[in-house]
């Protein structure tokens, strides 16, 4: 493995600060009202600091949905590589984000209370890496739902309409938990998504 030199890594620790400083002001503020200098005071850093690694608010912001995005996709990835049954994996998938999105909910709340304002960025470099990502991912669990049918566990249906199919239903439950007044471990929902998605694809075995 190649060695990093000292200015790579004061570097990188550096950003680090910046990105850990950025998610709790954004966290506690919403995107729209935090500034660029009290992420700054946040991370003890000159708002000048910040511009060098970062060209504005926005980037900052996007950069480190994508690194959300990165750590999320990481286990989730390698769960949906594993050698094992459809269905296992797809519980696996599913508990998996429902306790990232748990751990970050402060977070995850500005998509949830400002995400239509951020349109506009879209088209972005960034929201185009973040886009490609979720695109991946899509098609590894489609081929997850392709699995599932030859298993005889699925019903036979575009393994791409599933997998969307199944993300959407994971998608309002996740909203409708950053957005509720009423304090419920977001893991708890896991049967019911698993229950709506399974009984509306779930291979049924026709009675002799």
């Amino acid at each position: 493995m190649e060695k990093i030199g000292r200015k790579e890594r004061e570097h990188l620790a550096h950003r680090g600060e910046i990105l850990r400083a950025a998610e709790k002001v954004f966290a506690a503020k919403g995107f729209f009202q935090a500034t660029m200098n009290e992420i700054a005071e946040a991370a003890e850093f000159g708002t000048g600091t910040l511009y060098k690694f970062f060209k504005s608010k926005e980037d900052l912001f996007f950069i480190l949905i994508d690194e959300k995005t990165e750590e999320i996709n990481g286990p989730v990835k390698d769960e949906l590589l594993k050698k094992a049954p459809a269905i296992e994996r797809i519980k696996n998938i599913l508990r998996l984000q429902l306790e990232f999105i748990e751990r970050n909910r402060d977070f995850f709340r500005i998509y949830a209370s400002e995400g239509s304002r951020f349109e506009w960025k879209v088209m972005s470099s960034c929201g185009n890496q973040i886009h490609e990502k979720m695109v991946a991912y899509i098609h590894l669990l489609a081929q997850v739902m392709k699995q599932g049918m030859g298993e005889g566990k699925l019903k036979s249906m575009d393994p791409l309409d599933l997998a969307h199919a199944f993300e959407g239903i994971v998608h309002s439950f996740i909203f409708e938990w950053l957005i509720s007044p009423e304090s419920y471990p977001l893991i708890s929902k896991a049967e019911t998504i698993l229950e709506i998605f399974l009984n509306g694809t779930e291979k049924k075995e026709r009675r002799k």
